[in-house]
Order: structure tokens, then sequence, then C-alpha cells
């Protein structure tokens, strides 16, 4: 009924507007394409109802969500014809730059495009593949063989018995869609939307998706550049799970803990270098601070008001579910403040940069909202914006920052300051076992689909041709169906803005990181005194495409994705793999680890006790404090050596906003600031170690006198004898 409701209303704001006929007025076809939107947005209520009520594990969930998805490619495939039709009829005037975008927008849906039966095919495919996986209770967790998904995950991240692993791999591969239906029945569908949205291949559809001419290209030319880091990091963990001689070789997927591959952050505490202080305390604290759930994301909220971005609207906070499955799935009803999202509660470092990513969406969605002419294509678009996925990832490396780490409680920025290039080391590993993963991982799934489709793999080759590609494009090997249990792939959406989006973070990281007048400033208040190009380009949505505000987005530095941007940022693990991987390195390495003072209580005056004589009071609260802070003191020694290489030059990730010990104006150029920190510890350290003497020389010289006096109580009383 709303389709014929729409028309209708436009027609009677024809009847009634001036003179002009309805064919001159191009307020005819703005009215219409107001009304149409105003559909969409009352489709998007009752599809996001649908999506929440599946899943939270209602009852009727599954089979609301199947009805009001397919309807939904019915409604949408209804309001392109119309919209067409009208743009046929009435020409867009050369002022009309909004409306055109919108219009554009509208007549190129994406996939919704597919005939009636071939779109309720794909929505049945994935919806009915993704609830499957989300409630079933027949996986394998090593202690019991029937557990939820969360329990899953949370049990792989702590096995450490290969052969479990491989039963809980096999239980989850169960549980997937067939992979001859997907490959018969489902991807081709690609083809069809293809032609529907007016393009010839699957890959400038997909190009047109992400709004970047030659977006596949581009990606290829960067993973070119990146792969030999990649590579690195792939060798270093095969050399710690499985010895020298497995270095090169691809390595099982349940190996890193991992379902698909996709991200290694579980095999953290095996790829340790030697000093991993850094780490030690920071999943300490989190685990002492008990950071998980709704208290992790109110936590991670604090970082969006030091951006000065505002604050989550708190209907959010109190309608999300914080006890459910990781990773987190938000829910849009398209409407300002409208959104929730369902999470869990495991305590991590995972999931505690994942918050502040997702809490960065939900801000994004909300600036969004109340800007870009505020209509619901400009918000909503089905589009893959590699801004919409950067603005979120560049919070997700402020949360490791060392200043927001200091702000938090989970590691004091003045210890930092010890063997800062080493800390850096352990948090550039930590996100580097999440994202480089993850970009291998964008290409794979994009390319191996694109070479189903385009031909390139025989026939009778297909039904195990993922776990080949995989093999010989990521080094992984994995069964032949694990990558069906990716969203992306069930419903056929191209990763190609997710992996510019990665890409470009770092960029972003960059651009402000190079603003920094010295290492002594915190970068997170920099960005939040500097956020009007952040602001300005989550206000656009997708008004413009999102190549066009990069330029601005980088305050002019750059007006293209760049590979370098990464790349610095991992300067230092790239040196430390270097070394790891030499065999001859051990014979240059000099260890110039300086182990920080442990933290005292301030001393006062007391008087000391004459021999034998024991104190009336202990500071029993003190001695607690230095037993807790010992325990955290320990570290594990892996055998390995630090990187000798690490220099302390400012560069990107140089620029980690470290107090340095020195004044800037006292500093030479030609001293090394770290060899100029370690000289004040050294004075310092002959400071105390003088005071030690003159305390312990007081305390001799005491015992002396009263050993005097009483030899001479002795020779008194002898002499009175």
């Amino acid at each position: 009924m709303r389709p014929t409701f729409t028309l209708l209303s436009v027609c009677f704001y024809a009847l009634l507007s001036s003179g002009t006929s309805s064919g001159d007025d191009p307020r005819w076809l703005l009215s219409l394409v107001d009304l149409v939107e105003l559909d969409y947005e009352d489709r998007c209520d009752m599809r996001a109802t649908a999506a929440w009520d599946e899943l939270i594990g209602s009852s009727k969930g599954l089979a609301q969500k199947l009805e009001r998805d397919k309807s939904f490619g019915i409604f949408a495939r209804k309001q392109t014809a119309d919209v067409k039709s009208a743009l046929n009829e009435h020409a867009l005037g050369a002022g009309d730059d909004v409306l055109r975008r919108r219009v554009q927008l509208l007549i190129q849906p994406g996939d919704t495009l597919l005939e009636t039966e071939q779109w309720m095919r794909l929505v049945t495919f994935g919806d009915t593949a993704l609830n499957k996986l989300r409630f079933a209770t027949d996986y394998h967790c090593g202690t019991h063989t029937n557990c939820t998904l969360r329990e899953l995950h949370y049990n792989m991240a702590r096995q450490q018995d290969e052969n479990t692993l491989v039963q809980m791999k096999q239980a989850w591969d169960k549980n997937l869609p067939d992979m001859g239906e997907f490959l018969e029945q489902i991807l081709p569908l690609l083809r069809n939307a293809s032609k529907e949205n007016s393009y010839n291949t699957v890959e400038e559809y997909w190009d047109s998706l992400g709004e970047y001419e030659g977006a596949l290209l581009k990606a290829r030319e960067i993973w070119d550049h990146v792969k030999p880091l990649y590579l690195k990091l792939h060798k270093y963990v095969a050399l710690r799970l499985k010895g020298s001689e497995a270095v090169g070789k691809p390595l099982a997927v349940h190996l890193l803990r991992s379902l698909n591959g996709d991200d290694w952050s579980n095999l953290i505490e095996l790829l340790l270098p030697k000093h991993p202080d850094v780490y030690l305390k920071l999943h300490t604290n989190l685990q002492l601070k008990e950071l998980g759930g709704q208290k992790l994301y109110k936590e991670a909220e604090k970082l969006l008001n030091i951006l000065q971005l505002g604050d989550i609207d708190p209907l959010i906070m109190n309608e999300s579910l914080f006890n459910a499955t990781c990773p987190t799935e938000i829910v849009d009803w398209c409407k300002p403040n409208r959104m929730r999202f369902v999470t869990c509660k495991d305590i991590s470092i995972e999931n505690y940069m994942e918050a502040h990513e997702i809490l960065m969406k939900i801000k994004y969605k909300m600036i969004t909202a109340l800007h870009s002419n505020n209509t619901y294509v400009l918000r909503e678009a089905s589009r893959y914006s590699a801004i919409y996925e950067a603005i979120p990832g560049f919070a997700s490396l402020l949360s490791l920052n060392p200043h927001t780490l200091n702000r938090v409680g989970l590691y004091p920025l003045d210890r930092f300051n010890y063997n800062p290039n080493h800390h850096r080391l352990v948090l550039q590993l930590i996100i580097a076992l999440r994202d480089l993963p993850k970009l291998n991982y964008f290409m794979a799934a994009d390319e191996w689909r694109l070479n189903v489709l385009m031909g390139r793999i025989p026939p009778s080759s297909i039904g195990s041709s993922w776990s080949e590609f995989r093999r010989n494009f990521s080094l992984i090997e994995t069964s032949d169906s694990d990558i069906l249990g990716d969203p992306y792939v069930i419903f056929n959406k191209p990763y190609i803005g997710k992996f510019m989006g990665l890409i470009l973070k770092y960029q972003i990281y960059q651009s402000f990181a190079e603003e920094l007048v010295s290492d002594d400033y915190d970068l997170v208040k920099h960005v939040g005194e500097n956020n009007e190009r952040l602001m300005d380009a989550m206000m656009q949505g997708y008004g413009s495409i999102w190549p066009e505000m990069v330029s601005d987005l980088l305050a002019k530095r750059e007006n293209n994705l760049e590979y370098t941007g990464l790349t610095d940022y991992f300067r230092f693990l790239d040196e430390y793999l270097d070394n790891q991987l030499d065999p001859s390195a051990e014979s240059n390495y000099v260890d110039d680890y300086v182990e920080p003072p442990v933290s005292e209580p301030p001393t006062e005056e007391v008087e000391i006790p004459e021999e034998n004589e024991i104190p009336d009071e202990i500071d029993i609260k003190s001695s607690k404090e230095v037993e807790s802070h010992n325990l955290n003191e320990n570290i594990i020694d892996t055998g390995d050596e630090p990187n000798s290489k690490f220099s302390i030059e400012t560069s990107t990730v140089g620029v980690l906003e470290i107090k340095n010990p020195m004044a800037a104006g006292d500093q030479n150029e030609s001293i090394n600031p770290k060899e100029a920190s370690y000289n004040t510890y050294w004075w310092i350290g002959i400071g105390v170690g003088l005071a030690v003497v003159v305390i312990l020389g007081a305390i001799i010289a005491r015992k002396r006198h009263t050993h005097r006096k009483s030899l001479e109580r002795q020779r008194r009383n002898n002499s009175c004898a």
C-alpha cells in the first residue's frame, strides 16, 4: 500500500503546485524522492526490529527476519522503477547536485535489484546459515561437547592441545552451509546483480559499490607492498609454534586458534618478546578492573569525550545486550540515536580495542544522521565507504595509545618512558596480529570469488578451490568451506571497502602524529583539539563519494590511499621480525633494556631501633602494595632477544606521545634521547646508592657507639668489683 500512497501524494503535490505543469516542475521529482526515502525508513525500522529479535534468540526471530528481508527486495525494486520513470520525464537542473546524488543512489541500490526469486534465494541462504551458526549448541569445547558459539570462542582462545583445537574447528565446520549450494545457486547471483546495476563485470560492479575507480587494482597494488610484512609475521608465528622447519610453509588454521584465520590475536602470549612488561600489566589490569561488557563500553566512551565527539545516547547503552556473542553486531533503525548492539562480556585486549571501534561506528552514524541533509539515502546507502571503516579503526589505534592506557589505569605513562621502543614493539605486535591477517583475508575472499566467477578455476576443482587458494595466497591450511561462516561472503558483499578502510586508518594516524611538535604531547588530546576534519567527513555521510574527502581528512597531505602509513607504523615490529628471523642476528645483539625501578611509597623519617629491638608497628598496607606490584613485575622469558636495531628517531609510530624525561630545550641533536634518559637514570642511581651508603654508615656507627658504651659499662662494673 505504501508505494501507491507515495504516488498519490506526489500527484496531489503536483496539483497544488503553481501554474506550471508537473512535467516542467523539478519539485515534482524532489517530492517523489523525499517520499520514497520515507518509505525506506519505514522498511528499515521493520527490518531492524526483526533483526534484533533474531539476534537475541526470539522463537519467531528468524521467520520474521526472513519475511521482512524478502519483502524488502520486492519493495526496493519497485521504488527504483518509480524513480527511474520519474527521471525520464523530469530533467535534473545543473545545480541539483544533492538531488542528483540521491537519485543515483536510489536507482542503483545494489543487490536488491535482483529479480524477486533470486533475491529471496540470497537472503534465505544467508539468514538461515548465520542463524544456525549463532545458535547451534553442538560445538566441541574441550571439556564438553555440547557448547554454544560464545563458549567455543572463549575456549578456543585458551586451548593448548592441538588435537582438541582440531575437534573444535571440525565441530564448527559441521554447522556451515553447503559449499555446493553456494557455488551453484548463490555466488552466480553476483553476475545478475552486476547486469541489473548496468555493469559488465562483477569487478566493475564491486568497484562501483566501493565508489573507487579501479578499487581492486589499487588494492592489489597496496597488498604487494604490505605482503612482505605479512610474510615476516607468518614466519615468526611458524617459528614460535612449530620450529624452524615450519618457517615459510603453510600453517593449519587451528594452530592460529582461529576459525578462519582472519585474526591471530589469541596467539599473543606465545609470541611475546623477552620484555613484555606492557602486555603483562595491560592484560592483568583489564582483569583486575573487570573491563568487560557494559563496564568496558562505558570506559571506551571516555575516549570519545576526550576526542570532543560527545556522549553516546544512554538509551543505546541501556537497550544493548552485553552477554551474548562476539564479534559485536550493530542493529540500526535508520533514525538518529536509534541503535543497539549485541556483544559479549569476555575480558580481553581484542575486545577492549573492539569496544572503542564499535562506539566510534555508532558515533559516526549519530553524527551522519544529524547532518548529510538528513535524508535516508545519504545516511544509509548500500555503499562500502573506506572512511566509514577507517575512522572507527583509528579509534582502536588510539585505545592502545600510551596516554590512553595511562588515563584508563592500564599502564602508567612514567613506566612507559623506560624502554619506550620495547613497549611500542609489544603494542605493535598486538595490533599486527589483529590487522595484518585481516588485510590478507579481505583480499583472499574477494580474489577467490572473482576467480570462480571468471572461470579461472577448473570445474573439477571448484569444490576444494577455497582451501587451495588460501594455502597459496595466505600460507594457511583451511577446510574447503570455512569461508562460508563469513556474512560478507554468504551475502555476496565485497570486502574492498574494509580493505581500503584498514589502510586509510593508518594514514589518518600518520597525519595527526606528524603534527605533534614533540613526543611530550598527548596525541589523543591533539586529535580532540583538531577534530574538525574527522567531524566534516562524518557529517557528509554519502553526500559525496569518499575518495573526494580523503585529502581534507588527511589535512591535504595526500589525496589517495598509500601503504606507507601502515608500514611506517609497524617499523619497530618490522625490524624486530628481521632480527628474529636472521640466524646471525643473535651474535650481534646487545640487550639495552633497562629494568624500571620498583615504585615505592614516600619514605618517612623513622627512629632506627637498637640491636635486637623489634619495631612496634609495621606498615601492612605498604607491604601488601609492594607484594602486589612485584607479582606484576614477572616477565615471560621466551629465550628470544629484543631487536638491537631499535632507534628513537621521530616517525609515525615514533610519535606515540612519549613524555621525554629530558626537557626539549636541553637536548642536543647529536645525543640520542634514549641514551640521555639512561644517563639521567644512572646519576639518579648513583645518588640513591650514596644515600644508602650514608644510611648504612650511620647505622654501623650507631651500633659501634652502642657497643662502645656497653664495653665501658662492663669495665666500670669490673673495676667496682
